[in-house]
């Protein structure tokens, strides 16, 4: 509503652009809300003026914000040179199981350089041993009590069984991966009870003939297993059990990697020409196998089947704790819950205006 409408008296400035007849109906059409030309025109020089400020700031070094130069600061200091390798840290540690492969990395290392980078009964030796130990040790924190999710992915792998056989049919590849999904998860309960059985074990919550840690001076020689450890054969058993239901689940897990391999061939040679794009599925399952491969040979020579060298075992675990690294790392960034970039004040304040003299050149 303008001045004369509403019956009061317009102010000296208005009378003048009265008498200027057309300049103040599109700045009185302006002010009311509309999208006038000369609120447009004036608004974008504010924006041009504010941000030749800016860059003259920027390019000067003297802002006149103190606290723009501490971020501009920053952002040179941190941002550009090393933001990059912390955010890919920060992406790898985000999840459980990324600390887990990252934690494999290092015990692999162990594992390989008490064997190749320093002299049998040495002090260096042992260090590495005693490394490798603690964070094999360590790492069944990251296990324990995952045979439950395990449940809880069995149920949804034969969901999507159910899924591939109504879409297309019982030997398509979908309905077979469904099956093989499940058949893994039920292999990696078994793994996940095994696991936790022989921790619970060595710290005494479960009785075994081994003497826990902290209750050596407790005990001077006659401890039998308990009845959980004696019906399932004693702790070498369950290793061996643990062992075995970690195997065919890799087994499982790589028939359908390969599958699923065949099928990303097949719709990235149709849809992109057969060009690598960024978080490739080719180049995951890739991965997955060699992965998969590493850890299965591991296994192969745990069970005895075929002996391997503390060498070529530290690495192998290598291998599939960096494959086991990227994939979560591909995971974090698929979702987008881990790292972010920072704007500065001065970057914020340039995207807004450069937004706003786009918007305003639009209408």
């Amino acid at each position: 509503m303008t001045d004369g409408e509403d019956g009061s008296q317009p102010s000296s400035d208005s009378e003048g652009s009265t008498r200027s007849g057309p300049t103040h109906a599109a700045s009185s059409a302006t002010l009311s809300g509309a999208t006038g030309k000369f609120f447009a025109a004036e608004l974008a020089k504010l924006l041009q003026d504010r941000s030749a400020a800016t860059r003259h700031g920027m390019s000067s070094g003297s802002s006149w914000n103190p606290w723009e130069q501490v971020e501009l600061g920053v952002a040179v200091v941190y941002d550009r040179p090393f933001s990059a390798f912390f955010n890919f840290l920060y992406d790898v540690l985000h999840l459980s199981s990324g600390r887990d492969k990252f934690c494999a990395l290092i015990q692999g290392y162990a594992k390989f350089a008490s064997a190749a980078l320093c002299r049998p009964d040495t002090e260096r030796y042992w260090m590495y041993r005693a490394i490798e130990d603690n964070f094999s040790d360590g790492r069944k924190i990251f296990r324990l009590f995952k045979e439950f999710r395990e449940v809880y992915k069995v149920r949804r792998g034969l969901n999507r069984l159910i899924e591939g056989v109504s879409e297309g049919g019982c030997v398509s590849i979908p309905a077979v991966c469904g099956f093989l999904d499940t058949c893994g998860h039920i292999c990696s309960f078994c793994y996940y009870l095994f696991d936790n059985l022989l921790w619970a074990a060595s710290v005494g919550l479960v009785r075994s003939k081994e003497v826990p840690k902290w209750q050596v001076k407790m005990w001077q020689g006659f401890r039998r297993n308990g009845p959980i450890i004696s019906r399932l054969g004693g702790v070498a058993k369950v290793k061996r059990h643990k062992n075995l239901a970690s195997i065919w689940r890799l087994f499982f897990g790589f028939i359908a990697n390969s599958l699923l391999l065949i099928r990303a061939l097949e719709n990235c040679a149709a849809r992109n020409g057969g060009k690598l794009q960024g978080l490739d599925a080719r180049l995951f399952h890739t991965l997955e196998l060699i992965g998969m491969a590493a850890n299965f040979r591991i296994l192969w020579s745990k069970l005895g089947y075929t002996r391997l060298s503390h060498e070529k075992l530290g690495l192998l675990a290598m291998l599939a704790a960096a494959e086991g690294i990227w994939i979560n790392w591909r995971k974090v960034t698929r979702k987008k819950c881990g790292s972010k970039d920072f704007a500065t004040d001065v970057e914020r304040r340039k995207l807004l205006s450069g937004g706003q003299l786009r918007r305003l050149k639009s209408e």
